[in-house]
């Protein structure tokens, strides 16, 4: 087992009373902490670097066509990278809740996350921002856990997170959640890697060819929120029943599209019998095909990226230049009775999987 250790020191100041809340809580994270990454192997050669800062993927080199290593997940490999990136999500898990949230009710009390429209991938609070604890390490396998208070967040209850990370000798990334919490809560977990099937900061994601085991999708509202609506995607650009290309819809002049500036939707599972997502990478020859337990996937082409983040090789991250395949319940569930509940209540096991599965053409 290859195992690199990156140890930080990071100060840590005692607060005075007029400092701000989330300066307070900034602090709090960064005391007595190391940033580690562990690498997995396969017989492969394929390769994943996890670290424990946020649970993130930090790369992974796979094999293309002609039998070359290429890292197709955009990260780093220092804290400093991640903690000063314009982009915070890279590789992470995210949660306490994946996607939008608003302010809510549960059982009849107001549970209060922000002051502002919503709250983003479970917040300042997130999952994305907190050292994870490493709890089993092997050659192909990593978990690491985290245990949120009640009201982290503004979420009720005490709640114990675990995220199992694995690589297969059939070129999968097994990614398992694990979550139980002692107060009736809402929950769901998500992983925000971006994707190059090219190579990390090698160039636009447009001609990747993309095809999704959905027949409907949330539609959006200005903001990024769901109307509440479950559409077909029948006769839409958002029908990716069978192969075709990611530029021809980013190109379109789809409302939707219009509104999140490019893909950012969450699409909803037909059925298990055949991998959610597939896309292929004409120019790499790789493939990777994504199956998951969850009900849904955002889908989301990095519409945002500025371009100012870079590789440890000096590659700008930009806009459309990554894919993310989010694999969640739906954002903002508990607005909207139609929508799969994303309640778990005391003594229940909150478990669920997502399969990455790379090959080549």
């Amino acid at each position: 087992m290859l195992r690199k250790l990156l140890v930080i020191s990071l100060l840590f100041l005692m607060s005075c009373s007029g400092v701000a809340n989330d300066q307070k809580e900034e602090k709090r994270r960064s005391e007595n902490t190391t940033f580690e990454i562990i690498t997995l192997q396969n017989k492969n050669g394929s390769r994943v670097d996890i670290t424990n800062y946020g649970a993130r993927i930090a790369a992974w080199y796979v094999k293309d066509k002609m039998d070359s290593l290429r890292n197709i997940v955009l990260g780093f490999s220092t804290l400093q990278q991640y903690q000063k990136a314009g982009a915070p999500y890279y590789g992470a898990i995210i949660g306490r809740y994946a996607n939008r949230l608003q302010n809510f009710e549960l059982d009849g009390n107001k549970i209060n996350l922000t002051s502002d429209e919503y709250i983003l991938h479970g917040g300042k609070s997130g999952c994305h921002d907190k050292f994870w604890k490493l709890e089993n390490v092997t050659s192909n396998k990593v978990k690491l856990g985290y245990e949120f208070k009640d009201n982290e967040g503004g979420f009720p209850g005490n709640l114990k997170v675990s995220v199992e990370y694995k690589l297969t000798d059939e070129n999968e990334l097994v990614i398992n959640y694990f979550a139980t919490t002692d107060k009736k809560t809402v929950l769901n977990l998500s992983n925000h890697a971006f994707f190059n099937l090219k190579g990390a900061g090698n160039g636009s994601v447009l001609d990747l060819q993309l095809m999704v085991n959905a027949d409907r999708f949330t539609p959006l509202k200005k903001g990024g929120l769901p109307t509440g609506e479950i559409r077909a995607v029948d006769y839409s650009v958002f029908d990716f029943r069978s192969l075709k290309s990611v530029r021809e819809v980013i190109e379109s002049r789809n409302e939707q599209i219009n509104l999140a500036n490019g893909l950012d939707h969450n699409f909803i599972k037909k059925n298990n019998d055949i991998p959610f997502i597939t896309a292929i990478d004409p120019q790499s020859g790789i493939k990777m095909e994504m199956k998951t337990t969850l009900p849904a996937a955002q889908i989301y082409t990095a519409n945002f990226l500025s371009g100012k983040d870079r590789s440890d090789d000096g590659k700008a991250f930009k806009a459309r230049e990554s894919i993310c395949f989010e694999a969640q319940f739906y954002p903002n569930s508990p607005h909207h009775s139609n929508f799969p509940s994303v309640v778990l209540e005391v003594g229940e096991e909150y478990k669920h999987s997502t399969i990455y599965k790379v090959s080549t053409l």
